[in-house]
């Protein structure tokens, strides 16, 4: 299914909120896979903790990471301007009883505009509460200032802050919170969805004025596109050594950066679990004429690259193509411009 700008009542307006909490020096994660080697962008953010819980040492020896904790299921991503500053979105999550207490390691945002190539944007925090709806309560955690790159699956690694987060029981809820505002403005990026239908009670948003609601109670028609990365803290052997992922979605292609291209373009799809994944370009006739990939991949956020080539190495005319995702029975296509 291709991607439409999101369209849903507007939130309610409000003044825009200075950013006056300090700023301490942290770096911003995002997995990339690039002419066949993974390598890893580090990129500077600001980020303030709020609340941190102190874990002992010897309890997280035997916590292992594991994959990561999602609820997002559909193909495809929908951007969703429709927010102003102070306002948040995010997930209810919960993981497996065995796993609490659990550690969080690491969350991830899916962040996009309709056009692309908006820059790094600052937002004022990521934060994260002990409980769902109908109140998830005091953030136990804020990590202020991130910054999110348009178009990709932005991954926070939180692990560099001094202490542990520490979850003891699910529900949890994890937000991003508003400093720009995008309300109406389809040129700016914001959160996105996957526009396959949204599960009661596992989305959020805090308008204002109202509060906190069910997202799908406000017409949003997919889950939000965030996953958190965690360690479970248990006593008892036996949990993997691979981190386990939540999240809202198991397979999400972002758009292409730059769009339209000449030369190249790059493009980041995430997996909630370790899987095959392909990733295939078709001409406007639905006639294939690429494959970018097509292989197994590790839980977590990844990269392709398309030259603007025909798999037989040739260039292909100017034009409209489509990449499509493709992992399990998960589907997702993004539309891209290749220009002379």
């Amino acid at each position: 299914m291709l991607t439409d700008p999101f369209d849903f009542p507007p939130l309610f307006s409000t003044t825009r909120r200075l950013l006056t909490r300090a700023f301490r020096p942290a770096l911003l994660f995002v997995a990339m896979i690039a002419q066949g080697s993974l390598t890893v962008a580090l990129i500077p953010a600001a980020l303030t903790p709020a609340v941190v819980v102190t874990f002992p040492t010897n309890v997280l020896a035997q916590c292992p990471e594991e994959p990561p904790l999602q609820n997002y299921t559909g193909g495809g991503t929908v951007t969703c301007p429709c927010f102003v500053a102070g306002e948040q979105a995010g997930v209810v999550l919960e993981a497996p009883p065995s796993h609490y207490p659990l550690e969080i390691l690491r969350v991830g945002i899916g962040w996009g505009s309709l056009f692309g190539g908006t820059g790094n944007m600052v937002e004022e925090a990521i934060n994260i509460y002990e409980d769902g709806l109908p109140n998830p309560g005091t953030p136990i955690f804020e990590l202020v200032g991130p910054q999110l790159l348009d178009g990709v699956i932005n991954e926070f690694n939180l692990e560099p802050i001094p202490g542990e987060i520490v979850i003891n029981s699910g529900p949890f809820t994890v937000t991003l919170e508003f400093f720009n505002e995008n309300l109406n403005n389809f040129s700016l990026p914001s959160v996105v969805h996957d526009g396959n239908g949204c599960q009661p009670g596992k989305n959020v948003i805090f308008a204002i004025p109202g509060g906190w609601n069910d997202a799908c109670a406000l017409a949003v028609t997919g889950d939000w596109v965030f996953f958190v990365v965690y360690r479970p803290c248990v006593t008892a052997t036996g949990i993997g050594d691979e981190p386990l992922i939540a999240s809202t979605t198991p397979a999400a292609l972002m758009p292409a950066q730059p769009n339209p291209f000449s030369d190249r373009t790059d493009f980041d799809f995430f997996l909630a679990d370790a899987a095959q994944a392909t990733v295939l370009v078709y001409n406007v006739k639905g006639r294939l004429v690429a494959r970018l990939t097509d292989q197994s991949y590790a839980a977590g956020t990844h990269r392709v690259t398309w030259n603007g080539l025909a798999a037989d190495g040739t260039r292909l005319p100017s034009g409209v193509y489509f990449v499509e995702l493709r992992s399990g029975v998960n589907q997702s296509v993004r539309k891209v411009l290749l220009t002379k």
